[in-house]
């Protein structure tokens, strides 16, 4: 999966720390259009670099004009993806990430007082949101429902994201 992150060359400029992380990505291209320049650090195998990603985004924190993208498609949320990273790369430590990613959407639920039926989501991004998954012969499959749900929480890229077939 193809992810860039963009960073107007003025930015870049005054912070050479985050200007050596970007030239550690797996490629660096320099990029110009109607705002000016920007350098593109281009992860053609993300999430495989998942802690190169981190440290650019936390180095760019607080500069305005990143953007994020996978492909195409713009991150909306930078903090909902960073949060979402950080989950990914703790699983990282886990034997078991299924597990992980269960220990945590169960929190989330206890936290706020999941309805009784079962959870249709083992994603703690998407957990909290699954009360708005509609069911009935009028709704769309949950299924399609859930990953709209993760694109909007910033986590649909997630190697440990399984949303599995529900019947309604």
């Amino acid at each position: 999966m193809r992810l860039s992150i963009v960073i107007p060359e003025a930015q870049v400029v005054e912070a050479p720390a985050l200007l050596r992380l970007v030239r550690t990505a797996p490629a660096c291209e320099i990029e110009a259009s109607e705002q000016g320049a920007a350098y593109v650090a281009v992860f053609e195998d993300f999430p495989n670099s998942v802690e190169v990603v981190m440290r650019l985004i936390e180095e760019a924190w607080d500069l305005r004009g990143v953007r994020i993208l996978f492909g195409d498609r713009p991150v909306v949320s930078r903090i909902n993806f960073y949060v979402a990273l950080r989950c990914y790369h703790e699983s990282l430590g886990e034997l078991d990430s299924a597990a992980y990613c269960l220990r945590q959407s169960a929190k989330v639920g206890a936290d706020g007082g999941c309805p009784d039926r079962s959870c249709v989501s083992h994603c703690q991004f998407i957990c909290s949101r699954c009360v708005r998954v509609l069911r009935g012969r009028h709704a769309g499959p949950v299924p399609i429902q859930l990953m709209e749900l993760a694109r909007h929480a910033e986590v649909d890229w997630c190697p440990n994201l399984r949303i599995t077939k529900v019947s309604v």
